[in-house]
């Protein structure tokens, strides 16, 4: 099997995991800088809730089946 072709496709694993472990370990301080921006900027609240709700349209079944998943996973366990 071939290489992806570019550096951010056979990266594309490695960078998932990194940019989750990111999150994870600066969660609060994300969320403390969204309520702020919330505070003083209610168009970028309305910008990230169209964009939520527009990926969510888009990626639905998707997003359900990830969720089964993870549902029977933690049912089984």
């Amino acid at each position: 099997m071939e290489n992806p072709p570019n550096y951010y496709a056979r990266n594309k694993e490695a960078r998932k995991a990194y940019q989750r472990q990111y999150y994870l370990n600066n969660r609060d301080r994300i969320q403390y800088k969204r309520k702020y921006e919330e505070i003083n900027s209610p168009e970028k609240q309305k910008a990230r809730q169209e964009y939520n709700s527009s990926y969510y349209r888009a990626n639905k079944e998707k997003i359900l089946k990830r969720r089964r998943e993870l549902y029977k996973m933690k049912r089984n366990a």
